[in-house]
């Protein structure tokens, strides 16, 4: 029994049967949501418009994988680099990657190299058996990105095929040697190497040479400058080269366009080389801004052209895209220190100025400026703003004689910052592809997402993931109704395959008339009773009692399913109800109208009234503020004359008829120096003691029945004193 039992399992292993459905490997890598996506793809394009290769860290250097990945599904920037001079010859593609170094691991921010962990049964070998390691999440990105590693291939980029091209070794070749490596691999997947193209970023630029957090829109910036710089050299050269040709007699020149250009034979999957590639970058991400300052004096405007390869926008809490573009063209006072300089008055004057677009570039990119620069930390601070973007975006801050001004846009990739300040974190790129929708690309990894899942990054403090650069393309309406239409089928397709059989009457669809059944109808009149059992679809099967008798399924009367009225007498009581309404809105609105007015009458006529009673309250307090002030007047002019009054009487009781006017020789003593010539210091000095009390003694005020006596005898006493002093000067003067 043993050796049949036996003897049929290797019959049933060696040979299995027809029908039998082999045992799945349970160690067998699970697919990844992109190759389920690509797993019925047809054959590889020649553009190569449906590769998706992640790129692999070599250390913090997200920051341009991000970049580069935006820059590859951008069909006519791809197309331009890889046409521009000319395609290189697959051999020569070949023997550079044959001779290629080595591939390196990329090292970790510690220094260490990467290690890249294989099946289980690999991992667990050298794994003590007592000890059991912990099995590690399958959903996480960083299992994921080991796992593209793992399963490749790998493009080592190791290598430059500049010399193919005849161009010196730079930035543009470096990016073209890495676009033409993936179009021409006959992979749909895998992981590119850009490791020559970080030598030359970092041997040129010392800013990138260091592994820290760098900044995605300073190398996008960098790059786009560097390339176009590489185009006009390379075009200067081209045209010195086609001077020379033309000085040169019709055959030799005919020989060396025949040796430069028939020898070189492009790969079936590359496309065909374009016959003017000169200025392609200018025309597809230069656009010109236009700086115009009117002169508040004079009035005059002097407009200034600017080229730019990208815009800048500051940002404000709970605002839009569109809101960020209207602020940013908006009037900017020039005064104080920042006066204009007119040069039609010749001095600073004070001036306005706003930013506005001359013309649209074919693709704009947008930054959204999240790091700015506080004074109170003395750092760059990460702003947490919420920002909406849209799908599709026009620009309304463009000049009147702009080019194109109503120019629509469609969003086609975003570069996302996932961190909380601006010296660490990490970078993806979520991209619309051709055909394949939107992706998300996270280095190494690759993976189908949703149209919803671009709204996620509008800026919140909770998630750190901020938009920070916005990469818009050109497009028009028609490309816009169809991507709609074909989403609203796929969203009909969708729904009938879920079972559910009902059109949503979305924005998308709004081209369509929709029907209206007359179930929905009598739904909608409240007679919705009658239909609770609308989960049941109308094919389904009748149902039986027990009796096994067949019911047949039971229909709503004839005059419950019959439409409530012709299309055209419902067109015409609606627009008799539509005439009934608007006239009882006008009867309304007239009705409003006439209340205010009688209302704005009776506030003007209420405000006059107040103005009146004011007016007259405020004559009355003048008025008598005039009076008291005349009572108050004639009140001191009376007190003054009685003052006047007492004072005279008072002199006449203090002093008496006879001293009251001097005479004689009186008048001397109330004078300041003597008729005779005044005394000076010295005479003065030697005169008796006795004559200083000649002086007048203060008068007293006596009794009445001594007064006479006492002026008398003070009278004769004066006398004498005088007397006296004029016979000593009459002595001295002698």
């Amino acid at each position: 029994m043993t050796s049949f039992f036996g003897k049929r399992k290797s019959q049933n292993a060696s040979t299995p049967a027809v029908g039998t459905i082999p045992a799945k490997n349970p160690n067998a890598p699970v697919p990844t949501p992109l190759e389920r996506m690509l797993m019925n793809a047809g054959p590889i394009r020649n553009d190569g418009s449906d590769k998706f290769f992640g790129m692999e860290n070599f250390g913090n250097t997200c920051y341009c994988n991000s970049i580069l990945q935006c820059l590859y599904y951008s069909v006519p920037f791809r197309d331009n680099v890889l046409a521009y001079p000319r395609r290189s010859n697959p051999e020569s593609v070949a023997h550079a990657q044959a001779n290629a170094p080595a591939r390196v691991p990329p090292t970790q921010a510690n220094g260490n190299a990467k290690k890249l962990q294989g099946p289980t049964s690999a991992r667990n070998a050298g794994t003590p058996p007592n000890q059991q390691q912990k099995p590690e999440d399958k959903d996480s990105p960083e299992y994921k990105k080991k796992q593209a590693l793992i399963t490749g291939p790998i493009l080592n980029m190791s290598y430059e095929n500049s010399s193919d091209y005849d161009m010196p070794e730079d930035l543009f070749t470096s990016l073209k040697d890495l676009f033409e490596a993936v179009v021409i691999n006959q992979s749909r997947s895998g992981v590119v190497s850009p490791s020559r193209f970080l030598e030359t970023l970092r041997k040129g630029n010392e800013m990138f040479r260091s592994a820290m957090h760098q900044d995605a829109h300073e190398f996008l910036n960098l790059l786009l400058n560097t390339v176009l710089e590489s185009i006009e050299t390379q075009d200067r050269k081209l045209l010195i080269q086609k001077k020379v040709e033309s000085s040169l007699p019709e055959s030799e020149s005919s020989s060396i366009l025949k040796t430069e250009s028939g020898t070189v034979s492009f790969p079936s999957v590359l496309p065909v080389p374009t016959a003017a590639p000169t200025r392609w970058l200018s025309e597809l991400f230069e656009g010109t801004l236009t700086s115009e300052t009117r002169c508040l004096t004079c009035e005059n405007v002097s407009q200034r052209d600017e080229p730019f390869l990208d815009l800048s926008v500051d940002l404000e809490q709970h605002s839009s895209v569109t809101a960020c573009l209207r602020r940013f063209s908006e009037e900017e006072m020039l005064c104080e220190r920042n006066k204009f300089h007119c040069d039609n008055c010749g001095g600073l004057q004070e001036a306005e100025k706003r930013m506005k677009i001359k013309r649209l570039p074919r693709i704009l990119a947008l930054h959204l400026k999240r790091f700015k620069y506080t004074e109170d930390l003395q750092r760059l601070q990460k702003l947490f703003h919420k920002v909406v973007y849209p799908y599709h975006l026009r620009l309304f801050n463009t000049t009147d004689d702009a080019e194109d001004p109503d120019r629509l846009y469609e969003l086609y990739a975003v570069v996302v910052h996932i961190g909380g300040g601006p010296y660490h974190g990490h970078y993806v790129a979520v991209i619309k592809t051709q055909d394949r929708g939107w992706l998300l690309f996270d280095d190494e990894m690759v993976e189908p997402v949703d149209r919803s899942f671009v709204l996620n990054f509008f800026g919140d403090k909770a998630g750190l993931a901020c938009a920070y650069v916005l990469f818009y393309q050109e497009t028009t309406i028609e490309a816009i109704r169809k991507e709609q239409r074909n989403e609203g089928k796929a969203r009909t397709s969708q729904d009938v395959t879920n079972g559910l059989g009902i059109i949503p009457n979305s924005s998308t669809e709004m081209h369509r008339v929709p029907t209206v059944s007359p179930i929905a109808s009598l739904a909608s009149t409240g007679e919705a009773a009658q239909y609770a059992a609308l989960n049941h679809a109308a094919t389904a099967p009748p149902q039986f009692k027990t009796n096994g008798h067949v019911e047949p399924p039971q229909s709503p009367p004839l005059s419950a399913i019959r439409p409530p009225s012709p299309v055209l007498q419902s067109k015409k009581e609606k627009a008799r109800e539509e005439k009934t309404r608007k006239a009882e809105e006008k009867a309304r609105k007239v009705a409003e109208k006439q209340a205010e007015k009688q209302a704005e009458k009776e506030r003007l006529e209420n405000e006059r009234q107040r103005r009146k009673d004011l007016s007259s309250k405020l004559q009355e307090a003048h008025k008598r503020q005039e009076a008291e002030l005349k009572a108050a007047l004639e009140a001191s002019k009376a007190s003054k004359a009685d003052e006047d009054r007492r004072n005279a009487l008072g002199r006449a009781e203090t002093y008496s008829p006879e001293s009251s006017s001097p005479s004689g020789l009186d008048r001397f003593k109330r004078s300041k120096s003597l008729r005779f010539g005044s005394l000076n210091k010295k005479d003065k000095l030697r005169s008796n003691p006795s004559d200083e009390n000649v002086s007048e003694p203060p008068a007293v005020a006596l009794p009445s029945d001594t007064k006479h006596s006492d002026a008398q005898k003070e009278k004769e006493k004066e006398k004498k004193n005088r007397f006296s002093i004029r016979k000593k000067s009459f002595g001295k003067l002698t």
